[in-house]
């Protein structure tokens, strides 16, 4: 919002050349270069009409370089279009009115620079009142995302200490699998394009590869690692929150069960463009869903990334094997 407002070219070089410098110059320049086009057209339109393309010097000036700019055009322009196409001996014979044009187009010219003045005096003001508001609304924007984010961590602390209490082993784990859930959906609020110019919308190289980086330092061991290569690309909150979900429970499932034997493994988050839509793929090379032990889960997670690919209208493979397994969705719209 400042560029818009610092938008003339005297406050664009205001670093390197005064202000008053810049405006001089181009008023100067403004009047030596539309005079030079009025000399020109002397051969086909004669002495008449001296000052007109003085008006144009005086509009081009005033929008670059702002009022001052014209003004310095509007007087020089007068004096040399004066001296140069006025006070010609042709001109001087033809007409004895020639202080009285010079008198009507620099009134002329002054309306228009007066008029030019005003309205970037209020285009400047109303930019200055959009900036306020802008400012505003994104204090306001990070007031609600720091309460969202302590009612996420309220919210996972009370979990967790419930989950610390429990001693069913299979409640703790449950209470795990939500916290670890909620944080995937918490992850997503930290990401949205409002930190851009956008409400709606996530960029998703930096939602993703960022839950990943969280999962690798919370789940996986030294000898297993977490790899994430997504395009910068954006995708609308729900789509984006949805995928997290379906990424967070296949890479969370593979950095707890696919690698028990103690093998060295990577776990790989892969996608790409097709059209409207993405390819997402998640993959390891661990022990396969078929050598793992009846521990692996009770298929909630399998179950939740099915009911997401479905809500997405993406298509879900799977393939498995003894060397690791591999899902794959296409997902047919980012919108």
């Amino acid at each position: 919002m400042r560029e818009i407002l610092r938008s003339r070219l005297p406050e664009r070089l205001a670093h390197r050349v005064p202000e008053p410098a810049v405006e001089i110059a181009v008023g100067l320049a403004a009047a030596v270069v539309f005079l030079a086009v009025r000399v020109a057209l002397i051969p086909f339109a004669g002495d008449r009409a001296p000052y007109s393309f003085v008006f144009l010097g005086v509009v081009v000036s005033a929008v670059i370089a702002g009022w001052r700019g014209g003004a310095v055009t509007l007087i020089a322009g007068q004096i040399l279009a004066w001296t140069v196409i006025a006070s010609r001996p042709a001109a001087a014979a033809a007409s004895d009115s020639r202080v009285g044009g010079l008198v009507i187009a620099t009134l002329a010219q002054i309306i228009i620079l007066l008029v030019i003045a005003l309205y970037q005096r209020e285009v400047a003001k109303n930019l200055s009142e959009r900036e306020r508001r802008m400012e505003l609304l994104d204090q306001a924007r990070r007031e609600i995302d720091h309460r969202a984010k302590n009612n996420y961590q309220t919210v996972l602390s009370l979990i967790e200490l419930q989950a610390a209490r429990a001693t069913n082993p299979d409640i703790r784990e449950a209470l795990r699998q939500v916290t670890d859930r909620i944080a995937a959906i918490s992850v997503a609020t930290e990401h949205l394009a409002i930190r851009g110019e956008d409400l709606s919308t996530v960029k998703l190289r930096d939602h993703l590869c960022g839950l990943c980086a969280q999962l690798e330092r919370g789940l996986a061991r030294g000898d297993v690692r977490v790899e994430c290569d997504v395009p910068d690309v954006v995708a609308s909150a729900d789509t984006a929150i949805q995928l997290a979900i379906i990424v967070n429970e296949l890479v969370t499932n593979a950095l707890k069960h696919a690698f028990t034997d103690g093998r060295h493994g990577i776990v790989r988050v892969l996608s790409k463009t097709v059209g409207a839509g993405l390819e997402l793929e998640v993959s390891d090379n661990g022990c396969g869903m078929n050598g793992r032990s009846a521990a692996a889960g009770t298929g909630l997670g399998r179950k939740l990334v099915d009911s997401f690919a479905h809500h997405l209208g993406a298509k879900h493979d799977v393939s498995t094997s003894k060397d690791g397994t591999t899902h794959r969705l296409l997902v047919p719209a980012l919108a």
